[in-house]
């Protein structure tokens, strides 16, 4: 009887290690975040100087050309902002240098996870 109910338990521990193991190769790679703390994020470092959407007033008229968060998405993958993300970004905007803000992994899916509803959004306007 002992020996029939290890196998059962082991069976069922390497059953549900291989569909963990498949979950993890289907999402391999991606991030799930927040989106109401990925926005919290956006409005406390990002939209200082970046608007949401083209044609939005800016928040810094000093800063004229930092693009719209939603523009990210809709000229390359936002996952390609991983890297630069957590490693610190060094771009400047009207020769301004931008801040270097610290994120975490998850506070950059957060923060992707809104991009990516900016850029959904303005796709939808444009294909009004």
């Amino acid at each position: 009887m002992q020996k029939t109910s290890l196998v059962i338990l082991v069976t069922g521990i390497v059953a549900l290690g291989m569909w963990g193991i498949g979950d993890y190769m289907a999402h391999q790679g991606e991030e799930y975040g927040d989106v109401t703390s990925g926005q919290s994020i956006a409005e406390q470092t990002c939209l200082r100087c970046h608007t949401k959407f083209e044609g939005d007033p800016l928040p810094d008229p000093n800063v004229t050309t930092a693009p719209a968060l939603a523009s990210f998405g809709q000229r390359w993958p936002l996952e390609n902002l991983e890297e630069a993300l957590a490693e610190g970004i060094t771009v400047s905007h009207d020769n301004m240098t931008m801040p270097e803000f610290s994120f975490t992994p998850e506070t950059i899916a957060d923060l992707l996870s809104y991009m990516e509803q900016l850029t959904t959004e303005a796709n939808q306007q444009a294909n009004k």
